[in-house]
């Protein structure tokens, strides 16, 4: 029995020893380098870029309202980029441009003045109800700090209706008109739109040149020929508006009876009227940038000739 435990006791002494072993080894031994590559950049998808150290667009300084300048109105401002047209008026020297109060969009008009830095004013086409159409014109003036407005007024304000009926309630249009605006708006630039020859439609022409209208008549040879020229325009209004206050709109658009036509001739016939400033409609069609570098060349004549 002695014998028994004596070797169950060496052999337990032989595992206490083998374990002992064992177990320094591990723990003494240097830990095997295990070497692991990063990539260049540990930004996960989620983290935040860096800020943008690039600043915002600086706009160009602004230019002040002058009927003496050089225009543009527009009927449709998704037809066109507001940036791009921004920059070639601004690059031309034209210093306005009027939007049609009917597709007036706001965000168009920021990104067009953060482009140029030209005055943005507003348009439309007056109808039957002469206070409403005053009324909606102040409203947008003053909800979209416009610059300047411009009233087309034709044949709903004409003493004869339908070629022969006389109306002294379309005559009086005219006045109530210009009553109204002015009543909200005294000082505001502003000027009416119309037929060429106002000697050969009997609107109250003088309710407009009193009220502090200015002038813009529709110059569309392209659609009626030398009768309806910047010159012809000229005259038909001595009566009501001297020359410095008639500034003619010429077209950009193809018209019924001799189409397009060019800048060069547009400003010859500019030149013949002896005024100063004018407006191209619209401004959203045939024109490219040598075009508007052609018609800023023009202004800029027309400024410095002697009168």
């Amino acid at each position: 029995m002695s014998r028994i435990l004596l070797a169950a006791g060496a052999v337990l002494l032989v595992v206490a020893v083998v374990l002992a072993l064992v177990f320094h080894h591990h723990t003494t031994r240097p830990a095997a380098s295990v070497t692991v590559s990063l990539p260049a950049h540990t930004t996960t998808a989620t983290t935040a870029p860096p800020p943008t150290t690039t600043a915002p667009p600086t706009p160009p300084p602004t230019v002040a309202m002058s009927w003496q300048s050089a225009g543009a109105l527009v009927v449709h401002t998704d037809s066109i980029d507001p940036a791009q047209l921004g920059q070639e008026m601004r690059s031309a020297g034209f210093g306005w441009l009027a939007l049609d109060l009917a597709n007036f969009d706001p965000n168009w008009v920021y990104r067009f003045k953060l482009a140029s830095g030209l005055p943005v004013g507003g348009w439309s086409v007056l109808g039957g109800d002469a206070q409403a159409d005053a009324q909606a014109a102040v409203q947008s003036v003053q909800q979209n700090g416009l610059a300047f407005y411009i009233a087309d007024a034709e044949s709903e304000y004409g003493y004869t209706q339908n070629g022969n009926v006389e109306s002294s309630a379309a005559y009086a249009r005219s006045r109530q008109f210009v009553s109204t605006f002015r009543a909200a708006e005294p000082s505001l630039p502003a000027a009416v739109s119309s037929y060429c020859r106002p000697d050969e439609h009997d609107l109250d022409w003088s309710a407009w040149a009193n009220a502090g209208f200015e002038f813009l008549p529709q110059a569309y040879v392209n659609d009626f020929g030398d009768r309806a020229a910047p010159a012809a325009c000229v005259g038909g209004a001595a009566k009501w508006f001297p020359s410095s206050r008639v500034h003619p709109t010429i077209g950009s658009y193809s018209g019924v009876l001799e189409g397009f036509v060019s800048p060069a001739r547009w400003i010859a016939l500019l030149r013949a009227a002896h005024t100063t400033g004018f407006s191209i409609y619209p401004a959203e069609v045939n024109m490219s940038p040598q075009d508007w570098q052609a018609y800023g060349a023009a202004i800029t004549g027309l400024a410095r000739r002697p009168r």
